[in-house]
């Protein structure tokens, strides 16, 4: 039994080693370019407040609307430097996040 736990470690340090060094899991490091099979973000949502990755675009929300919403509908959904889909904070967004319309 000592035998295989030594030759499963051995195994294991020879592959990470093969690879250089490098885990095979998924993980990435922001500035990383994204996976390529990544699929693009969409605004999604009753009011279209949530930025999501296109596989997960049925996302339900609870439809209600805040005046800070409609800040989102001239705002950039897309990847971040994380690779996760979110707003891009501009000056814009933010001026209008602080200071929304009023609703009418």
């Amino acid at each position: 039994m000592q035998r295989l736990a030594i030759a499963s470690a051995a195994i294991s340090f020879a592959l990470f080693a093969a690879c250089g060094g490098k885990s095979s899991s998924t993980g990435t490091t922001p500035g990383d370019p994204p996976p390529p099979a990544a699929k693009p973000c969409v605004k999604a949502g009753c009011s279209s407040t949530v930025c999501t990755d296109a596989a997960a675009e049925d996302v339900i929300t609870t439809c209600e609307f805040k005046p800070e919403y409609a800040c989102y509908q001239h705002a950039t959904c897309e990847r971040q430097p994380d690779h996760t889909c979110g707003w891009t904070k501009t000056p814009e967004l933010e001026a209008c996040l602080a200071n929304p319309p009023p609703a009418g």
